[in-house]
């Protein structure tokens, strides 16, 4: 399961780029969805962007506990938690 999450991540990195500025930009479009809801100078960062998305797909696997796609979905994110967090 790891070494196909592995193989997910490559292949996203090839079409997206490296995980840090494409959660960049996603933060980004967070913030302006959110901008509202935020309190004052607060802003959304790519980490918080990858904890959202582990949120979202086990959110999901509540619903279908054994759906693989989550589970992988989730082991790539945390990869590219790690390379947010310590790769420029």
């Amino acid at each position: 399961m790891l070494h196909d999450a592995a193989a997910i991540i490559d292949e996203r990195g090839k079409s997206y780029g490296h995980p840090r500025p494409n959660h960049e930009r996603i933060a980004r479009f967070f913030q302006a969805c959110l901008a509202d809801k935020l309190l004052p100078n607060a802003t959304i960062t790519p980490d918080d962007v990858v904890r959202c998305m582990i949120g979202v797909k086990l959110a999901r696997l509540i619903e279908t506990p054994a759906h693989m796609d989550s589970i992988q979905d989730i082991a790539g994110y945390a990869a590219c938690h790690l390379e947010i967090t310590t790769c420029p």
